[in-house]
């Protein structure tokens, strides 16, 4: 199939597109659930209510199924430059809504962030699909990697001067958290306007139904909602429960510090070794990392916080690897022209998932209300338990890859050794 774009044009669309995907990933850090969580229990949220609104982006995510009908047959770039220009503009709605703390913040806040929500989604299936034809095979899971590693890396100066904002203005703090996110999306749009429109030939046109009859991606399907299910349960409380134990809000944004720098290493990790062991194995040590990181949250307290460190930077890994392993999986599955449907229904039902993960966490902790923390430790176990699941489930799916017992055993080994190398290439820099 010919892909009309030239060389000259495809690195520097690949270029831009990096740079884009950089300043968005700032926003999605500002905005991620133990932010959200924190500033709805300051507005008074109670854990139901915090369950439903944190699950927004999950429920929205019905837009790429919708979306996933026309995106390939018009030109993408205009799609996800309107989605992504009106997701800015929704943002800067909420912040003005909490400069001005009025007694409807928090059904202000659903709305506008409904809408930013939705118009992600349109954003994510177009781009997801527009990528999937501008990244050559071979390089797909580096570059994939790269544009939200470099976003958490521009993401870490905006994050640690929040940390301070927060220990001086506490709940004052959320408004310029909204607006510098505000800010740095608004500039991702101007870079997403120099990436490429790659135009090609549709070998036939795909039915948003396709995938359904796709056993691996069944499969692959079962695999995420298990996994998706057991984490968003608990992670959507993580930050609400170190309220409970009297952790003020700078040390909450710390520890989301901690995880946001430990992201930025997965996922060049995850990348690379994705394509190399391919996605199986990632998966299952998303969840194991998971696992222990939860069983920290429960046996945790008051006095507890470098313990929650290495729970952090445990979350800084399961929340990057599973995008990284699903983006590839779809895309080995997929013809060019042929991977939006499969992107919006793995997006839908993997936020559905996720939804009622956090659905299921705020019943189960309002029927435990009276047993204060007990309640928290409980759900994480729950979650901890569930996510044993998802690693059965790898078996069942058809991919060529090496033994996963023998990979998840030697990942240790492997991280330290690509550590080493980055620190041996950046003092041999340093010496010349």
């Amino acid at each position: 199939m010919r892909i009309n774009v030239e060389l000259r044009d495809l690195e520097r669309s690949i270029r831009n597109f990096v740079i884009e995907g950089s300043f968005l990933q700032v926003v999605y850090s500002l905005l991620g659930v133990t932010i959200i969580s924190a500033y709805l229990a300051t507005a008074g949220a109670s854990p139901m209510v915090i369950s439903i609104l944190v699950s927004i982006p999950f429920f929205t995510t019905a837009a790429q199924i919708i979306s996933a009908k026309f995106v390939e047959r018009r030109n993408r770039k205009r799609i996800a430059i309107f989605a992504s220009l009106v997701s800015k503009m929704a943002l800067l709605a909420l912040t003005l809504n909490a400069f001005i703390d009025g007694m409807y913040e928090i059904l202000i806040f659903a709305i506008f962030y409904f809408i930013f929500n939705v118009c992600e989604d349109v954003y994510t299936v177009t781009y997801s699909s527009w990528a999937r034809d501008l990244i050559p095979a071979g390089k797909r899971g580096e570059v994939l990697s790269k544009r939200s590693a470099y976003g958490r890396i521009l993401a870490i100066p905006a994050l640690f001067i929040q940390i301070f904002v927060f220990e001086k203005f506490q709940r004052e703090g959320f408004p310029l958290l909204f607006l510098t996110a505000t800010v740095f999306g608004i500039i991702a749009v101007l870079f997403l306007r120099n990436v490429e429109n790659v135009k090609c030939n549709r070998i036939s046109e795909p039915r948003i139904t396709e995938p359904l009859r796709n056993p691996s991606f069944l499969i692959l399907v079962l695999i995420a909602v298990l996994l998706f299910f057991s984490q968003s349960s608990a992670r959507t409380f993580f930050a609400v429960y170190l309220l409970t134990l009297g952790y003020p809000l700078y040390t909450i944004l710390f520890l989301a510090f901690v995880a946001h720098i430990s992201s930025i290493y997965a996922l060049r990790f995850s990348g690379s070794f994705s394509d190399r062991f391919g996605n199986k194995p990632l998966f299952s040590l998303s969840c194991i990392s998971f696992i222990i990181s939860a069983v920290i949250f429960a046996i945790s307290g008051r006095e507890s916080l470098q313990i929650l460190i290495l729970a952090y930077i445990l979350y800084g890994f399961y929340i990057s690897a599973p995008t990284i392993a699903i983006a590839n999986a779809v895309a080995d599955l997929t013809y060019k022209k042929h991977s939006a449907p499969y992107y919006a229904i793995i997006n839908w039902i993997s936020d559905i998932s996720s939804a009622l993960g956090s659905i299921f966490a705020g019943f189960l902790l309002d029927s435990l209300y009276s047993h204060g923390d007990f309640a928290f430790r409980f759900l994480f176990l729950i979650s901890a338990a569930i996510s044993i699941l998802p690693i059965i489930a790898t078996s069942l799916y058809d991919e060529f890859s090496p033994p996963q017992i023998f990979t998840i055993f030697k990942a240790p080994r492997l991280v330290i050794e690509d550590i080493l190398s980055v620190l041996k290439v950046s003092i041999r820099k340093k010496t010349l």
